[in-house]
């Protein structure tokens, strides 16, 4: 079987959550929890200004008083963006001193579970093209919003009725801000000018959406060598992947490859995916922001032609949009 493909720079147990099930924080009760993130903890809670079950993202305990700067930037963009791939946004608060996101409880699961349910960790061609499609527009409807997203990956993209819905919008950054001061993302996820605090164009995002269809389609990350099946069984996916560094010293090159690697042809590890598929997303992944989709709707109507059929999105016969600069955006 193939390993989780979660990346854990820190190896180690996430720290408990402070909160236990049956408490009552202002107008929210703790039903369960759900996972513990960098400046926040996650809870299913029933709220009572809603009558129905909800995620809240609450800061953590050590934060104190502050309200970290990544629940003002989730808030201002969840606020500004409605879409159907987007999960739902209630509001903010603040309860005994700590602030509160509250959002749509969606029970998942998240795409790097499904794909680690699933023989060789790949989806059927049509239906990663699909995934992607509804992403895409989920960071499109962002990009319109004056947003970019950072840090794309299948662990932040949960199923809603079988449909994808992107969360965890704590890493936007907006596009006329310059570079950001931080360097939020994922490392097997994360365009090179990312890894390098370069200025971030739409174009980062497209090779973070570029990066989760490779995954989708081939089951690996888009640096991977093919190997038999049965090679590294049992290795954590983080170790592979950082297995070329030495003793406790990891080099840049070595935690990010993708900084002297082009991506690994897709058909390598998947002979099913077509030339043409394959070509669009070697492209979204070139290292060079310049000789990518310049937008995601320029990758989205490259994939568009190649779901057909019982596959396609679309009702039979509706035009798919194109302009004159489809070729290059």
């Amino acid at each position: 079987m193939w390993a989780a493909r979660r990346w854990a720079p820190t190896p180690g147990r996430a720290p408990p959550l402070s909160l236990p099930v049956g408490a009552h924080l202002g107008p929210l009760t703790i039903l369960g929890h759900l996972a513990c993130g960098r400046a926040a903890e996650l809870y299913q809670v029933w709220s009572t200004d809603h009558w129905c079950a909800t995620t809240a993202k609450i800061a953590a305990a050590s934060a104190g008083a502050a309200v970290p700067a990544s629940f003002v930037r989730e808030a201002e963009a969840l606020a500004g963006v409605a879409h159907p791939n987007v999960v739902r946004f209630f509001g903010a608060g603040r309860v005994e001193g700590r602030a509160y996101l509250l959002l749509e409880y969606l029970a998942g699961p998240s795409l790097v579970e499904l794909l680690d349910s699933l023989p060789r960790r790949r989806l059927h061609v049509p239906d990663a093209l699909r995934a992607a499609m509804h992403v895409g527009a989920a960071v499109h409807a962002l990009h319109r919003a004056g947003l970019l997203y950072r840090d794309l990956k299948p662990g932040n993209i949960l199923l809603r009725d079988g449909v994808p819905a992107l969360v965890d919008f704590d890493a936007v950054w907006p596009r006329d801000a310059g570079p950001p001061s931080d360097r939020l993302g994922t490392a097997p996820y994360m365009a090179p000018e990312q890894i390098r605090d370069e200025p971030l164009t739409p174009a980062t995002d497209v090779y973070g959406l570029g990066a989760v269809l490779f995954e989708l389609l081939t089951g690996r990350w888009s640096t991977e060598e093919p190997t038999e099946l049965d090679d590294d069984a049992g290795l954590l996916a983080e170790d592979r992947f950082l297995k070329a560094g030495t003793g406790d010293h990891v080099d840049a090159a070595s935690t990010y490859p993708q900084l002297v690697r082009d991506p690994v042809p897709l058909r390598a590890h998947n002979p099913r995916i077509s030339r043409e598929v394959e070509a669009v997303v070697l492209r979204a992944l070139a290292r060079d922001p310049r000789a990518r989709f310049q937008s995601v709707s320029g990758f989205l109507a490259a994939l568009a032609p190649h779901l057909l059929g019982i596959h396609r999105l679309w009702p039979e016969g509706t035009v798919v949009e194109r302009r004159r600069d489809a070729a290059s955006r």
